[in-house]
Order: structure tokens, then sequence, then C-alpha cells
């Protein structure tokens, strides 16, 4: 697929976008003399075989205070013996978004000199923390757009808290080759690609939400709109595996300015608690949050509505129902409906999170969330 992505392009990054653009990059690593650290999931170790690394440091859950504050301790005395002898150094993070996340953190503890990952969030609420240190971002899934967020999350989930630790300065290369998800299974295909679908649309409706933002949005919902089922159909379609990488990475560059809304607010103590899947927790209430949003004559969804194009949000809300039953959505939700359903009293409390639900435009109480919640339950038991 050609799509011009250069006005989208963030100060401090560079992006590649093609089939085997890791692959030819990889071979230009093996040809300077620069030392790596490199993040990875197991799935993905494969991708990184042929590179010379100092250590090779496995991800095996979304970042936490606990496993950050273990994966500095593995890597920061290699760290500091190619400092010290004035050596340059790289992170690869070659994963998905808890993979990509984990590196960000690393690279800004280790730029800014920072011990523990507590500590990075504190400073990063103070101040402005900079990437000093090269990050090579290859993300394997579509959904995050976590290469080129500002922000990467950290979660306390005995709290059913999530976090984010903000970059100023980026210093990021950025790849983007079908080559790496071509073998996902279908299940993290939906995942990944809702959770991309709730980015762009809650950034379109944000109270943070701009003319940039917005225009990205567009053109993010387009691809995947016109990609994600046919990704399913045909997993192994590159064209539509690159299609979906671009429209992760716009929604990426859209939160980045918007920031998200109410499905993520919701969505937080959902995984962190229950376990439900990220993307399939913020695109449980998608729909009803369209619907709450929709009060007042669709007046909070004009963005919204002209990036889909649509005149009324039940036009786009018959659209969303039809991308879901084509994916088979809310099979995916079934077996966590009845966990859900026992353990709401205590999650309501902690479905307000202030720095999402307050982008929303219509403010939402805790009886809103439940009715949101309820709906979305009984759409996901009647499918």
């Amino acid at each position: 697929m050609t799509v011009n992505i250069d006005e989208y392009i963030k100060e401090g990054t560079n992006v590649k976008i093609g089939l085997n653009e890791w692959s030819k990059y990889k071979k230009n690593l093996q040809k300077n003399l620069t030392k790596t650290l490199i993040i990875t999931s197991k799935s993905c170790k494969k991708y990184i075989s042929s590179i010379n690394s100092e250590k090779v440091l496995e991800v095996k859950e979304e970042p936490t205070f606990h496993s950050i504050d273990n994966s500095l301790k593995e890597i920061y005395p290699i760290y500091k013996k190619i400092i010290e002898k004035n050596d340059e150094i790289t992170l690869i993070a070659v994963g998905g978004g808890s993979v990509i996340d984990t590196a960000k953190i690393l690279s800004l503890m280790l730029s800014n000199n920072i011990k523990t990952a507590l500590d990075a969030l504190e400073k990063s609420n103070l101040s402005e923390l900079d990437e000093k240190i090269k990050t090579i971002c290859v993300p394997s899934t579509a959904g995050t757009g976590a290469e080129t967020t500002q922000f990467s999350t950290i979660w306390d989930k005995s709290k059913g808290l999530k976090y984010s630790i903000v970059s100023n300065k980026l210093n990021r290369t950025i790849i983007l080759d079908p080559e790496l998800s071509l073998y996902l299974p279908n299940q993290i295909t939906i995942t990944t690609g809702i959770d991309a679908l709730c980015q762009l649309l809650e950034s379109t409706w944000s109270n943070k939400a701009d003319k940039f933002s917005a225009k990205s949005a567009k053109l993010g919902y387009q691809i995947l709109k016109d990609n994600l089922v046919n990704t399913i159909n045909s997993p192994q379609n590159e064209e539509s595996r690159l299609s979906m990488l671009i429209s992760s990475y716009l929604s990426g560059i859209s939160i980045s300015k918007a920031n998200t809304t109410l499905c993520h607010s919701i969505s937080y103590p959902l995984t962190a608690l229950i376990g439900i899947p990220h993307g399939l927790a913020c695109g449980l209430t998608l729909i009803e949050t369209i619907r709450f949003n929709s009060k007042d004559n669709d007046k909070f969804l004009k963005n919204t509505l002209k990036a889909t194009n649509h005149i009324y949000s039940k036009d786009l809300i018959n659209e969303v129902e039809d991308l879901f039953k084509k994916i088979n959505f809310e099979k995916q939700l079934q077996f966590f409906i009845p966990i859900l359903e026992r353990s709401l009293n205590k999650i309501l409390p902690l479905t307000i999170n202030s720095s999402r639900a307050n982008n929303n435009p219509f403010k939402a109480e805790i009886e809103d969330i439940n009715h949101i919640i309820e709906k979305s339950i009984n759409r996901v038991k009647n499918s």
C-alpha cells in the first residue's frame, strides 16, 4: 500500500516502512561497532538471532514497577561497562507494546541515571526527561502505536492502576515491517487491532483533540476499517499487515496529541484485576461510549463523525457493530463476562482514571460507567 506519512513523523524519530526493512537494518547493524542491548519476547527471538548483542532481555508481561526494576538490575552492569569504555550503546525493542514500553522506560532510566521505576514516574511528572540513548522500535503487533508515543505504560496490578512515564525528547528509529506480524494468531490480531480502533476514535472526541490529531486519526481509521477484516481472513497478506502497522502507528500519533478517553479509563482495572486483554477491554465499552457521547444531538462527536465520514452517530455505531461481527469480536470476550459480573462492584471505583476520563467530552459519573458496562455486557451475552 502507498501511504505518505511524512507529515506524521515526529521530531527525534526516523521511520522506515516496508517488507524486509528489518532485515536490511539488521545487516547495517552488523557493520557498525555500536553495542546493543535487545528487549524482546519469546515469540520474537527468531527475528533477532543474527544480531550480536551484549544482552537479550525477554519480556513476559506488561511493564510493572517490579518487572522494570528487575530488568534494570539485569542490564545496568552491562550498560555501565560499555559507557566506562566510552562505547556507544543502542537499545533494540522487537515485539508488541509491552516490549516497546519496557525498552522506552529502560532507555529513560539509563539516560537520566534513574534507579527505580517509581522514581522514573515521579521525575517524569515533575520534570522533562529526554531519551539520550537511541532506541530502535520494531513492532510485531499493530495496536498500541507505542513505537511513536512519548508515554510508556506501567502497571500496578495489585491496585488495578495504570500510569504513564513520559519522554520529552525522543531518540528512536521506527521500523514498520509486516514480516514480523505475518504469523500472529488471530486472537492477538483482533485484540491489538481493536486497541488501535479505540485509540483512533477516542482521539477524535477527546477534549485535547486538535486538527492534527483529527487528521491523523481520520487516515488511520480509514486504513484500519479497510484492512482489519482482510487481515483476519488472510493472515499472511503482506499488504494488509503493513496497512495495519501504519494504522496503528497513526493511532499512536493521534493519542500523542489528544490522549485516550473513557474506553481506556474503564479498561485499566478490567485488564489489571481480571485479565481481560487490553484491546478487548477497551473495545468492550466502545459502542456504549459512543452512545454516551452522542447525547445532545451528537454535539460532542462532530470531529469523530467528520473523521469517519458519517453524518449521525448511529451510522458510526452500525459500522463498528458490523466490523465487530465480521471479526467475531464479542466471542473473544465471552469467557471474561462471568468474572466481570462478579467483580463489577470492586472494579467500578477504579474505572475513573482522571488523566483519561477527564479527556472525555461528556463527564461520566460512576453510575454512568456502571450503565455503560452493564449494557456492554448484555451486548456480548446477546451476540
